[in-house]
């Protein structure tokens, strides 16, 4: 299952069977009892939902205690189940299991998490928010109102919709990187540093507390060989919790990042 394949059918879905053309119009509970999937609220230990499917009919519970955001992305990414395997389905999803999936489950957790994350916000719809905009944290906030979606899922699902050529990285207090997402053709050496790199904006932030409006720097700063020396680089660094500080990078002009690339498969 492609990333394009769940766009595919989300949006067929969307727009062949649900005429939806604003954020406001997707009802997570009523896509799933269409698709004949009933959602019920109960308390749950160790796990955030659980789907139980049989013949052509699903039940999918969520966790009564998790805030609304978490909800509707527990039933975006049951139904991801259900819609891979419907008729078959049996699974119990912990917080872990929809947020840093590994093992086994690693490939069926991440096709959930992208059906989940394609029917909260979809393709054909995150283009008109994103179309013209800077990729800063004053857009972040627009579509996560837009979509009731939470931050993370927002920030994640704006970085992997490849309208921009960057990533998000989070370094925490003494500079060590936390985690990072990137957009797909995003080359290895322009991958954020294990460290919070000198003169980035987050550098700054982290260790001297100055903060900035989003802006640039050289590209240097974020590339870890030489393609980016006579480059800018837009940067936006904000303090996500105490510990944790984000920065959003992106190329605007992709030249040296297609250097890179060419370089590489030149060789």
């Amino acid at each position: 299952m492609t990333i394009k394949a769940i766009k595919d059918f989300v949006e067929s879905l969307y727009i062949g069977e649900f005429a939806i053309t604003e954020p406001s119009e997707i009802d997570i509970e009523a896509i799933a009892f269409e698709q004949q999937a009933t959602v019920l609220e109960m308390p749950l230990s160790g796990c955030e939902a659980m789907i139980i499917g049989a013949g052509e009919k699903a039940t999918i519970t969520v966790n009564s205690a998790s805030d609304s955001r978490r909800k509707r992305f527990s039933v975006g990414h049951e139904l991801g189940h259900w819609f891979k395997d419907r008729g078959k389905v049996g699974n119990l999803c912990s917080h872990n299991d929809m947020e840093n999936p590994s093992g086994i489950s690693r490939h069926r957790e991440n096709i959930a998490n992208s059906y989940a994350s394609e029917l909260l916000v979809p393709t054909y719809l995150l283009k008109e928010h994103l179309a013209g905009s800077r990729l800063d944290l004053d857009l972040l906030s627009s579509i996560k109102s837009a979509f009731d979606t939470s931050f993370m899922m927002t920030l994640r699902r704006v970085i992997t919709s490849d309208h921009y050529m960057g990533h998000f990285v989070i370094y925490r207090k003494d500079g060590s990187r936390y985690l990072f997402d990137k957009s797909s053709t995003l080359p290895g050496c322009f991958f954020p540093t294990n460290t919070a790199p000198e003169g980035s904006k987050i550098h700054d932030l982290i260790l001297n507390g100055l903060k900035s409006s989003p802006s640039e720097v050289d590209g240097s700063v974020w590339c870890r060989e030489d393609w980016a020396d006579d480059a800018t680089v837009h940067e936006h660094a904000f303090q996500y919790h105490d510990d944790m500080f984000i920065s959003l990078v992106w190329w605007e002009d992709e030249e040296p990042i297609w250097q890179c690339v060419s370089s590489k498969e030149g060789l």
